[in-house]
């Protein structure tokens, strides 16, 4: 039995958003950093078994990190999850349109 396992990909964007993230968390001491990364980490893997199943917002599935004010925003391109940006949500709307290009800027 062959499984057809999704593989999830982070952009060059979306690796840049997480090392914002990390230093935004770093000053609040170690523990802090690694619940934030155990929870994001955990959250990417999940997609592997339910991408798709989330709201479309901004042009892209979104996926909240549970426990921090995170999102992933993602694609599905064939068998690939393609993460685009891991945002904080306190930015609000229209700094995160502003993040996918000027077609979501109201």
């Amino acid at each position: 039995m062959r499984c057809n396992m999704k593989r999830v990909r982070l952009t060059a964007l979306a690796e840049f958003d997480l090392v914002e993230a990390q230093d935004f968390y770093a000053p609040n001491g170690a523990w802090v950093l690694d619940h934030f990364m155990e929870n994001v980490s955990a959250a990417l893997d999940s997609l592997a078994d339910f991408a798709g199943i989330h709201p479309v917002h901004f042009g892209h599935h979104r996926m909240m990190v549970p426990h921090f004010p995170f999102s992933v925003y993602y694609d599905i391109e064939g068998d690939d999850i393609i993460v685009k940006a891991i945002l904080d949500d306190r930015f609000g709307p229209a700094r995160i349109a502003a993040h996918f290009g000027p077609q979501f800027i109201e």
